[in-house]
């Protein structure tokens, strides 16, 4: 079997083993993501896409998820992650340290950097996270440039999993323009149709395009091996391979929000919310029915008898038998519908769906007013509420960062390892490989924050004690106090001494203290003797008068 074959072989079983999701996914993106919902139904650039959609409360809850999950996983006015070294003896070393914020600083600025397009992707990347439970990223290597960051769509991505249940293998079938494919791939490597194209000047007819990548050891014969991942851009409509290559670490950033063990994809809050945004949808339509019966209600005309059917629409006209009515007369159709009751339920749907995205969880809490201000509490019950909530939230999002955050991070340094835009580590983690990540996101703060909360709390309490006795607060190590607190704090290395810093400035402060003293001590001596010797020097006097 050739190398074209196997690829398309594996392409159409990837197709066919998700035509069950697809039918889902297309639901949930009709009434909630439509921009990025071409499971099903395929349309073109600039084509209407929200014709089935009568309520927005959807599509308002996504965008709020993602906004909220971007600001809690990866904020771009914080530094979210630190490195450690896996030798914890190492992290107390001082150039250590200060390398690991240094490099920590380097890759914060890498992620904030607008060329590198990490938060508009990160955006997008959410979105399919929180509509389908299942988002892609590319981290590309610009050669001289680092990384690039780039979120695809899921209709237009296969994915397969290793044995451990981690996303290894994917294959993303993708429209290329004549011109995209001339500039992306060289001259030479260009199909007879896709050279035609060019030669007739028919620059933007487009070609279908599959980028795979996939570990070296699923091919039979593979077409390099020096890579654990190999690269392949092939055309299959014309079966041409474009190029062939590969990466050391797999270059793509596949997660799920919720997954069955034995399933590839994931499921989000879209899929759970699905049920209320459908019943949603059908409600609005019927309450804006009964909102222009009101407005604009149906007609009741005399007539000799009634004639079908009965135009129930705002404006229709039905004419009734004479005699009916008190007197022959138009007036309007009575229209008895309940408009509060329908406002009351959708208004708990509502909340139902917003629920389902965590939305209660991620913003502000308490009662907020129409203008938006959060009532009763103060700012330190907001913070505190709002602490608890987010440590629900924990274990929602630590998927993320297994499957995420951490597999993104590894594959940017090892690009800016590549290209040198590191500083030089130290010469003793020179040998030393193996990095940790701890992150200090709002979520992963708040997870602590009861730490921090008890000792604060045990400081508090022993403060009127030490009134009585002030030996209390002796019992306290407040070294390791600053320690633990700006750990749980994330506080940056460089503003907090380490031990032998401080150890060594408190020996120069006794020393200083201890010469200070020898001064004084000195000084007063001298003043005592130069006071005793002026008292003898005018005893001496004394007595020559009295003697004379």
């Amino acid at each position: 079997m050739d190398l074209f074959t196997q690829l398309s072989q594996e392409l159409a079983a990837l197709k066919d083993s998700r035509r069950n999701w697809e039918n889902t996914w297309q639901e949930i993106g009709d009434l909630v993501s439509p921009n990025r919902s071409d499971f099903l139904t395929l349309r073109t650039q600039g084509e209407k896409r929200r014709e089935k959609i009568f309520e927005s409360t959807p599509l308002r809850a996504l965008t709020r998820f993602s906004s909220g999950m971007h600001n809690l996983l990866t904020p771009s006015t914080q530094s979210w992650f630190e490195l450690k070294m896996r030798n914890g003896a190492l992290n107390e070393e001082r150039d250590v340290k200060l390398w690991l914020e240094e490099t920590t600083r380097v890759l914060i600025q890498t992620f904030n950097r607008p060329h590198n397009n990490f938060h508009p992707s990160m955006h997008e990347y959410l979105l399919d996270l929180g509509a389908f439970g299942t988002g892609i990223m590319h981290v590309r290597d610009i050669p001289g440039e680092g990384p690039y960051f780039a979120s695809y769509p899921l209709y237009n991505c296969y994915l397969a999993k290793n044995d451990m249940g981690r996303v290894d293998t994917i294959y993303r079938v993708y429209e290329h323009t004549a011109k995209e494919v001339l500039e992306a791939f060289g001259e030479e490597k260009l199909p007879d149709k896709v050279k035609k194209a060019l030669e007739a000047g028919k620059y933007y007819d487009k070609f279908e395009c599959v980028h795979v990548v996939k570990p070296v050891s699923t091919f039979k014969d593979a077409p390099i091996k020096r890579f654990p991942f190999v690269s392949i851009y092939f055309m299959p409509t014309v079966k041409t391979i474009l190029n062939v290559g590969g990466f050391d670490s797999f270059p793509f950033v596949c997660s799920r929000w919720e997954r069955n063990s034995q399933e590839t994809y994931g499921r989000g809050p879209g899929a759970e919310a699905l049920a209320d945004i459908k019943m949603l949808n059908e409600m609005e339509k019927t309450y804006l029915k009964a909102l222009q019966k009101m407005v604009d209600p149906p007609l009741m005309i005399p007539d000799d008898g009634f004639l079908n059917p009965v135009r129930t629409t705002p404006g229709g006209i039905n004419y009734y038998r004479s005699g009916l009515g008190k007197d022959e007369r138009i007036f309007p159709m009575p229209t008895p519908g309940r408009v509060d009751i329908a406002e009351m339920k959708m208004s708990q749907v509502r909340q139902n769906i917003e629920k389902a995205f965590y939305l209660d969880m991620m913003e502000l809490p308490g009662p907020v007013a129409n203008d938006g201000d959060v009532l009763r509490f103060t700012a330190t019950e907001v913070q505190a509420r709002q602490r608890d909530r987010l440590q629900i939230v924990g274990p929602l999002v630590a998927r993320q960062e297994i499957e995420m955050l951490g597999p993104m991070i590894e594959r940017t340094t090892q690009i800016l390892l590549t290209n040198n835009m590191l500083p030089m580590p130290p010469d003793i983690i020179m040998e030393q490989e193996e990095f940790n990540i701890e992150y200090r996101n709002p979520v992963s703060v708040a997870m602590r924050g009861y730490e921090l909360n008890s000792i604060s709390q045990l400081i508090q309490f022993l403060t009127p004690i030490a009134q009585i006795d002030p030996t209390i607060l002796q019992r306290l190590d407040t070294s390791q106090i600053v320690k633990l607190g700006s750990d749980i704090l994330r506080t940056p290395p460089s503003v907090v001494k380490d031990e032998a810093q401080f150890q060594q400035e408190q020996q120069q402060q006794q020393e200083q203290s201890a010469l200070l003293q020898t001064l004084q001590q000195a000084q007063i001596s001298a003043n005592i003797d130069q006071t005793t010797s002026a008292a003898e020097k005018n005893r001496a006097m004394a007595a020559d008068q009295i003697a004379n």
